[in-house]
């Protein structure tokens, strides 16, 4: 994430307050704050301290569970109330602690203490926030989800986090993460953000944040930042940015920032990017280098060209002096 705000600050337009990237899972810390919450274990504490702060950044020892249960089970299957490890059934418990496995339902009444091991196969509902390694099937929590890894559908009330990778959907009132990548559909209030490639859909409220390669589509009404190669489809309402080549196309309400653009480009107000291969529309097409197909906008700025720009005022800097700068249509004049 340091490395992200590093990078934002050389788009050289107005691009979102790095606050609102931690204000999500801000909001869920606090909401959690009331009771002491464990990170899961000792790889995932780093992540926890970046993420979460308060209570589910709370990284000190604490002793071994007592797993008592009540039991309603015949060969092993049934009903089981209380800390139980290992239930295949149903599994109604107020505070998990250290549980180990669950194939079934899991059903936590308050907020998950520290369970590393637990790998739910089934449904795991939280009326705060169920909590797990692993969840295969479907999570839901009342504030939020919080596990390594999410298997299916997982809907949190104001956060769905994944530590590790989500596959599936994930729906979180104010934020969804992938810490190491997204598989599926993520959809948010405010942010989604997967610190990994996304193969499939992103969609946020406020901004649509992919640190890796996307393919696939981002579509957020306000900002869509992608760190790596497009392929596919990305729109946002006001800044769409990205720091790689976007192939496919690329659109936006005010500005599309781009290393290079492959496709088809919009913008209602600027586009710009060190080389642009396809047809771009903007009231400013700033290509930076090489441009290989057209341009439409009222000015049309290109280095080089291998193609035509069409607009109110046209410039070439390649081209003879008197050739530069054209009205209505400008293209590649001379050998070079």
């Amino acid at each position: 994430m340091t490395a992200l705000r590093a990078r934002l600050h050389l788009i050289p337009i107005p691009m979102i307050p790095t606050r609102w990237m931690h204000f999500a899972a801000a909001a869920v810390a606090i909401a959690l704050a009331a009771a002491p919450v464990r990170a899961q274990d000792a790889g995932a504490r780093d992540s926890a301290r970046t993420r979460l702060p308060g209570a589910l950044a709370d990284t000190a020892a604490e002793p071994p569970a007592r797993h008592r249960a009540i039991d309603l089970t015949a060969g092993g299957v049934g009903i089981s109330i209380g800390n139980s490890r290992r239930v295949t059934g149903v599994r109604i418990n107020t505070v998990d602690h250290q549980a180990e496995r669950v194939n079934g339902l899991n059903l936590t009444l308050w907020i998950p203490r520290r369970n590393p091991d637990l790998v739910v196969t089934g449904a795991a509902v939280g009326l705060v926030a169920p909590r797990a390694r692993r969840i295969d099937g479907v999570a839901l929590g009342g504030v939020g989800v919080l596990a390594s890894e999410v298997n299916g559908i997982g809907a949190g009330g104001l956060a769905m986090i994944a530590r590790e990778r989500l596959r599936g959907i994930g729906v979180g009132g104010l934020a969804t993460v992938g810490d190491h990548g997204i598989d599926g559909i993520a959809t948010a209030g405010l942010v989604t953000l997967s610190e990994g490639g996304v193969n499939g859909i992103t969609s946020a409220g406020l901004a649509a944040i992919t640190e890796g390669r996307l393919t696939g589509i981002s579509v957020s009404p306000g900002f869509s930042y992608v760190d790596g190669e497009v392929r596919g489809i990305t729109a946002a309402g006001l800044v769409n940015r990205t720091k790689g080549i976007a192939r496919g196309v690329t659109l936006a309400g005010v500005a599309v920032v781009a290393d290079t653009l492959e496709g088809i480009t919009a913008a209602a107000l600027y586009a710009r990017s060190a080389e642009m291969r396809g047809i771009s529309a903007a009231g400013w097409n700033d290509v930076r280098g090489v441009q290989r197909g057209i341009t439409i906008g009222i000015f049309n700025y290109a280095r080089d060209i291998r193609g035509a720009q069409i607009g109110l005022l046209n410039y070439v800097r390649s081209n003879p002096g008197g050739l530069r700068l054209l009205p209505i249509f400008n293209t590649r004049f001379g050998a070079r």
